[in-house]
């Protein structure tokens, strides 16, 4: 007559299915949470693409390029007294920032972003001041503006310089076409890829 209970190759059975289960609903999950920033970033580009736009018509130049976005946030949504109210056409704030969304130094976070004191995961912003597209930044939208987001590996140039050298696999690092172009990881915008307006239609990195 059998005892009752499992054996120990039953029990193995069981934590090899729970464990399989385990690991496919966690791939999910992630999978699942980078779907939804990936959104977030795309709806938050197109907010400050049309606040830039709003700022260009009204004043005739694109927001103040410093390297970074924490320029452009001063440009779209000052403090109270900051004289870039002054400029000529300036009727602003064109876009107001919550405080999550702006980090310690006054830089625009992204998605990935850890807290208030990560200098990594934020946007970047370059734009064309001098009106010259034959001259950079910026690098990919030569006459216009670049805004970009290092993505949820926080990764970008093989130089340490963010969108400045062909040689670069800076943006798109998955080997996929994601916007179905017949281009892959496309970096030139010369190149065959560029019939979108700009370079791989990849949110991790745009």
């Amino acid at each position: 007559m059998r005892s009752s209970g499992f054996t120990i190759v039953e029990l193995l059975i069981v934590i090899a299915i729970i464990t399989i289960i385990s690991t496919v609903a966690t791939f999910n999950f992630i999978t699942a949470i980078q779907k939804a920033k990936r959104s977030t970033a795309k709806s938050f580009i197109g907010k400050l693409e049309l606040a830039i736009s709003m700022y260009k018509i009204d004043t005739g130049l694109y927001p103040p390029d410093k390297g970074s976005s924490a320029s452009l946030r001063k440009a779209l949504d000052p403090e109270k007294d900051d004289p870039i109210q002054d400029l000529p056409g300036w009727n602003g704030p064109y876009l107001e920032f919550k405080q999550k969304e702006v980090n310690s130094s006054g830089e625009l976070l992204d998605p990935w972003a850890k807290g208030k004191e990560d200098i990594i995961h934020v946007w970047t912003y370059r734009a064309d001041e001098d009106g010259n597209s034959s001259t950079w930044p910026p690098f990919h939208n030569a006459a216009s503006f670049d805004i970009y987001s290092k993505g949820y590996d926080g990764k970008t140039g093989t130089d340490g310089e963010d969108a400045d050298e062909f040689k670069d696999g800076n943006y798109c690092q998955n080997g996929i076409d994601d916007d179905n172009d017949g281009a892959v990881d496309e970096l030139n915008p010369n190149g065959g890829g560029n019939a979108n307006g700009y370079l791989e239609d990849d949110i991790n990195n745009w």
